[in-house]
């Protein structure tokens, strides 16, 4: 009884008191100090993992892409190939004329791309077809006309994404056999300055 009455004994509670309330703040703060240190790298590691799926989707969807447009050109009949015979700033002279794969329009859904030579790569919209004389009107103009007998060109149905796609075709030794490598370049919204492509390359014989 004397020593809890001890004005001594109450001082040397409070200061372990303070001690303890000191001690458990330290800890408190500690605890936060490593929470912060350890949420940092993964919040960065949910932000980059995000950033990755949104890359992969996107490759993912190019290479569908691809796989469409190299599986068609696979199945094309030869008459909806050939060796453009003239063009213009919006219009290309084909040498199939009339019969080009049993097609009555080729503005009902078709565009046509250069696949050799001079204008290589591009490919348009087919806005309308003169068939007597075999030209197709396209549609944005070409940035660089076919010439006279100096490119090759392909005729596929028209899709959405064209302005995305490069179809180049490379003749190989044997006879009738072409490299065919579609390319398809998709720009994923907020890095426009991305061109990289996802690009297919098979062998086609034509017969």
């Amino acid at each position: 009884m004397e020593d809890q009455m001890n004005p001594r004994w109450g001082m040397f509670s409070n200061r372990a008191s303070k001690q303890q309330s000191g001690s458990a703040l330290i800890e408190v703060i500690a605890a936060l100090v490593i929470l912060a240190l350890v949420s940092l790298p993964l919040i960065k590691l949910f932000t980059y993992d995000s950033i990755f799926v949104s890359y992969a989707k996107h490759d993912l969807r190019s290479v569908n892409r691809a796989q469409e447009v190299m599986e068609e050109i696979k199945a094309l009949p030869n008459s909806l190939k050939g060796l453009a015979l003239a063009g213009d700033s919006g219009s290309i002279t084909l040498n199939a004329g009339e019969n080009v794969g049993g097609i009555e329009d080729l503005s009902q859904g078709y565009m046509v791309a250069l696949t050799g030579g001079v204008g290589a790569g591009q490919i348009r919209k087919v806005e309308s077809y003169d068939s007597s004389s075999g030209t197709a009107f396209v549609s944005p103009d070409w940035a660089t006309p076919p010439p006279d007998m100096e490119t090759t060109y392909l005729l596929l149905r028209d899709r959405s994404y064209r302005d995305n796609i490069e179809i180049t075709a490379v003749a190989s030794s044997s006879v009738g056999l072409e490299t065919i490598t579609v390319t398809v370049v998709e720009q994923e919204e907020g890095n426009e300055g991305n061109t990289e492509g996802v690009s297919l390359t098979a062998e086609k014989c034509w017969w």
